[in-house]
């Protein structure tokens, strides 16, 4: 995948125009890590070392996959949903591969479990899930055992800086203004105005300190 998104001609000139990377951020990110990491981890062997050790990327088992609880789909009312522009249905359908419709929830499925698409398909438990969110506002102790803090407030504020024109419409998500920081991380705007300023990557980090 990665040695497709390569060649991948750009859709615009680039720092012209952006575009909500639904299904391929997963991909670069893991790339980047497997590139600039020491031991050339994939990204499910970093975040396992690196984030918590019960959270799973790329690795499953029948252990694992007994403890997971399966996607349901719900019937909703689609007559009023806004129909889908051409870059916007290749973007979020993965050029047909996540297609409408269908009856079989592909997030169900071992071999999905088991690819690399860290932000779709990490597999945990409550627990560390908590510890992961903990980490992000500062150091536990956790039965004897300290561990630092992942992100310093200094990472965080650099998160939540917008490097989006003000209005700038997404090429990829309906053709409506979004706002992004560099590195990726979604923030407040219009799209998402049930958050808040102080906020990145689709969590408010007001929430986190409760």
């Amino acid at each position: 995948m990665t040695s497709l998104l390569a060649v991948q001609k750009p859709h615009w000139k680039p720092d012209t125009a952006h575009g909500y990377h639904s299904h391929t951020i997963e991909f670069t990110a893991g790339e980047l890590i497997y590139r600039v990491d020491l031991h050339h981890y994939t990204y499910g062997q970093f975040a396992r070392d690196e984030l918590d050790g019960e959270f799973y990327v790329d690795k499953s088992n029948d252990i694992v996959e007994a403890r997971v609880s399966p996607v349901t789909r719900k019937e909703v009312d689609t007559s009023n949903v806004r129909s889908m522009e051409l870059q916007t249905e290749k973007s979020f359908l993965c050029s047909g591969a996540f297609r409408l419709g269908r009856s079989l929830v592909i997030f169900n499925e071992t071999r999905l479990h088991r690819a690399q698409m860290s932000t779709v398909n990490g597999i945990t438990n409550a627990r560390s899930l908590a510890r992961i969110y903990y980490l992000l506002i500062g150091d536990i102790n956790e039965n004897g055992k300290k561990r630092k803090r992942l992100l310093s407030e200094k990472t965080i504020i650099e998160a939540t800086k917008n490097v989006i024109l003000t209005g700038e419409r997404d090429q990829n998500c309906y053709n409506i203004p979004t706002t992004f920081r560099n590195g990726g991380f979604q923030i407040y705007g219009d799209c998402c105005n049930i958050f808040d300023d102080d906020v990145f990557g689709h969590f408010r980090k007001k929430y986190l300190r409760i």
